[in-house]
């Protein structure tokens, strides 16, 4: 039973980091992205990039908390195993597609981009996960005094 529990944990940590990435990228800076750049990407990659780091970071800063908060125990774990677990199932994905391993990675700098995305979205986990395992010890102990 906990292990399903822990699974879904997880999996709701995922999913809102998922939703909330899309809403981000597609409805907040899309208008930013589409009158700075045009629908063709032309202009520096730096904005572009810095508004998706922040995008990935709030996005799994909420992911890790949910899961965290969720979980039946080891609250910190579940909310940093957000980030790992969208790897990994990115990267079944994209080889069940037929994609390849990582498509589009074909150089050093891409690879690098890769692993500081990886780093600021586990970072990002890993506080969200703080303040949902914070948030959770603090409503246990309202409940235990309200019986």
């Amino acid at each position: 039973m906990n292990l399903m529990r822990s699974i879904m944990a997880v999996g709701i940590g995922l999913l809102l980091a998922l939703v909330l990435g899309l809403l981000v990228v597609q409805g907040i800076f899309a208008p930013v992205l589409t009158r700075l750049f045009g629908l063709e990407r032309a202009g520096p990659a730096t904005l572009p990039l810095v508004l998706l780091v922040f995008a990935a970071a709030f996005s799994f800063y909420f992911g890790g908390m949910a899961a965290s908060y969720k979980a039946p125990s080891r609250h910190r774990l579940h909310g940093v195993l957000v980030v790992p677990v969208a790897f990994v199932l990115s990267l079944v994905l994209n080889l069940v597609l037929g994609k390849g391993f990582l498509p589009g990675v074909d150089g050093t700098w891409a690879a690098g981009l890769v692993a500081g995305f990886l780093v600021v979205s586990g970072t990002a986990s890993y506080v969200g996960a703080l303040r949902g395992e914070a948030l959770y010890a603090h409503n246990q102990k309202v409940a235990r005094r309200r019986r």
